[in-house]
């Protein structure tokens, strides 16, 4: 009991030594191998770059919520923030000093994983108003911020954004949420975020 008083008390020692590092919205985050972040604040978007160029989106990350390439090539792997984001880097040693922080990282990668395959699953749908349904319905539970007449989602994604995501064009986004708009399903706010009432 006395040592796992000692190690938390030495871990939290360790998490006030960490510089909390500020990036802006469009900033790239450089994620060097066994290198883990946690986000404190704001919305990091995850990628991973194909071998030609192209990008598919593999999550977001929220407050409390980790990222890091531990197998991969840095590389082929991109964290980008989507609006004002803090954050701390905890590197390789950290984890083989703290295994109780170790354990934690290991159970939400694990979750991550699995919330990775469920994007996968939504962009290999084959009708398009489907796939951007259920984008709609991810983002609202994985970063939605509860409203009196729905769920507001903190990041503005344009049209564009969308269309990326589940792999189509702009222009077809924009007839669908038209579509959805005119349903009261979801509607664009003062600053043009989108706001979930009944989609489901």
């Amino acid at each position: 009991m006395l040592l796992s008083q000692t190690s938390s008390s030495s871990l939290k020692t360790r998490e006030k030594e960490l510089l909390l590092q500020h990036y802006h919205k469009g900033d790239e985050i450089y994620v060097q191998n066994s290198e883990i972040w946690q986000v404190y604040r704001g919305v990091v978007q995850l990628s991973r770059i194909q071998p030609d160029g192209g990008e598919i989106i593999s999550g977001w990350i929220t407050a409390n919520g980790v990222f890091g390439n531990i197998t991969e090539n840095p590389s082929l792997y991109r964290a980008l923030a989507l609006g004002d984001v803090y954050a701390k880097r905890y590197s390789a040693h950290d984890l083989l000093a703290y295994p109780m922080l170790a354990r934690q990282f290991l159970a939400q990668f694990s979750d991550r994983l699995l919330k990775s395959q469920q994007l996968l699953t939504i962009i290999a749908t084959s009708k398009v108003e489907d796939r951007l349904k259920d984008l709609l319905l991810f983002l609202k539970q994985e970063i939605g911020q509860s409203m009196e007449d729905g769920i507001r989602l903190p990041v503005r994604f344009t049209h564009q954004h969308l269309a990326e995501a589940i792999h189509t064009t702009r222009v077809t986004v924009t007839r669908i949420l038209g579509d959805f708009q005119e349903q009261n399903l979801v509607y664009f706010d003062q600053d043009r975020h989108i706001v979930i009432q009944s989609l489901s």
